[in-house]
């Protein structure tokens, strides 16, 4: 079954401070993800792997091109969706990895892991434990548990941002190098995850660039290029 489907996207940054200079990064990029298997998105430096990935999650609106997503059991265009629409599909069915977490003052680690789950409507009680399972299992350590991220390590506040993501069941799950900053014994958590979403029936799209997490947890590859000067 398709999760994603997204076509003819053409998105390009306009430099205001280079006089207006169009810098085109993506030119009738698409994309099919289905459910229960992950799509590794590759290819060098500067070929819109991450503009595609933030576009795909609609904090990049695209000049053109549509990008469906299954919803409450339609095809959903977040290229075109309403604001509530957008929300709504981030509650519930598009999650998203970025490279670093936002960590805020005065919240703790653990409420801003059961933050999704309180978003879908589960009690508090319920979602904290379910949060202090996910860090536990991220090896956050428990004395951390009720402190702010803000003071936390790189690596620290990845699990924490990782935890977050992990604890719901997304049908699309985005991920953003999402070991980057993580030691070997995390990593291989990382993957296990990955591998239980898939096995669960989600469909994940990521930018892996460590080699090791790409075989283990990705099933296809989708290379993206530069565009040349005169596309």
């Amino acid at each position: 079954m398709i999760a994603l489907q997204a076509s003819n996207l053409q998105k390009a940054f306009t430099l205001h401070l280079q006089n207006g200079t169009c810098l085109p990064v993506l030119q009738n990029a698409g994309i099919t993800a289905r459910a229960g298997e992950c799509i590794a998105l590759t290819g060098p430096s500067g070929a819109g792997k991450s503009t595609l990935l933030r576009a795909l999650y609609g904090n990049y609106l695209v000049d053109s091109g549509s990008i469906a997503v299954r919803h409450r059991g339609a095809m959903v265009d977040i290229a075109k969706a309403a604001p509530e629409q957008v929300l709504s599909l981030r509650r519930e069915t598009l999650g998203y990895v970025s490279q670093f977490l936002r960590a805020m003052p005065r919240v703790s680690a653990l409420d801003i892991v059961a933050a999704p789950l309180l978003e879908r409507g589960e009690d508090q009680a319920s979602a904290r434990e379910k949060a202090a399972a996910m860090l536990a299992r991220l090896r956050v350590s428990p004395r951390l548990h009720n402190l702010p991220p803000v003071t936390f390590s790189g690596g620290e506040q990845q699990r924490v941002n990782l935890a977050r993501a992990f604890v719901c069941d997304w049908p699309v799950l985005l991920l953003d190098e999402p070991t980057a900053s993580l030691d070997p014994a995390n990593r291989d958590t990382v993957i296990a995850l990955m591998n239980d979403s898939k096995s669960r029936g989600a469909a994940l799209i990521g930018i892996f660039h460590d080699k090791f997490v790409r075989d283990a947890a990705a099933d296809v590859e989708l290379r993206l290029e530069p565009l040349k000067e005169d596309a």
